[in-house]
């Protein structure tokens, strides 16, 4: 069961880690171009926006992660390392929610008559600070890479396998 459990959860902050790195090289250079760039921005997400995938992946991922945690429990090897990828994508949310929404909020809903460098700044804060998020998820998922191997390889030695 927690080399079961693990390997979902792997693959979760896989999927995770690809969205934010999409996030990264596809989204975030579009943003960046002033008022021009964030109008194209907002008329391309009126009917969703990469928010949608992750309100519900990220904490689907964190809980996948508890539980992953608490089935590993008795495997230290295995315990601390999902511990520390489930406080990568904590730390990674608070970032979020302290960080990027307040930029996000300015960048699509204030008006276009806002000053020029302020989108602009907010765009570039916003492109500059998800690098960071990205390195947490890329953390994250080494740490549960990492825990998953371990399992795997307990897996072998186990009888009847």
């Amino acid at each position: 069961m927690p080399l079961i459990v693990t390997s979902l959860t792997l693959l979760a902050v896989g999927a995770l880690f690809g969205a934010s790195l999409y996030d990264a090289i596809v989204l975030a250079p579009n943003l960046r171009g002033g008022p021009e760039g964030l109008e194209h921005g907002r008329l391309f997400m009126r009917r969703a926006t990469p928010a949608n995938l992750f309100r519900v992946a990220a904490p689907i991922t964190q809980l996948l992660l508890l539980v992953a945690v608490i089935a590993c429990w008795a495997t230290p090897s295995c315990r601390w390392p999902l511990a520390g990828a489930l406080v990568l994508l904590v730390a990674n949310d608070a970032m979020t929610f302290a960080f990027h929404y307040p930029r996000l909020r300015l960048m699509f809903t204030a008006p276009l008559t806002v000053a020029a460098g302020t989108l602009e700044a907010a765009a570039r804060e916003w492109t500059s600070a998800n690098r960071l998020r990205v390195a947490l998820v890329l953390a994250a998922w080494v740490c549960t890479w990492f825990a998953t191997m371990r399992l795997a390889q307990g897996w072998r030695s186990w009888p009847l396998a």
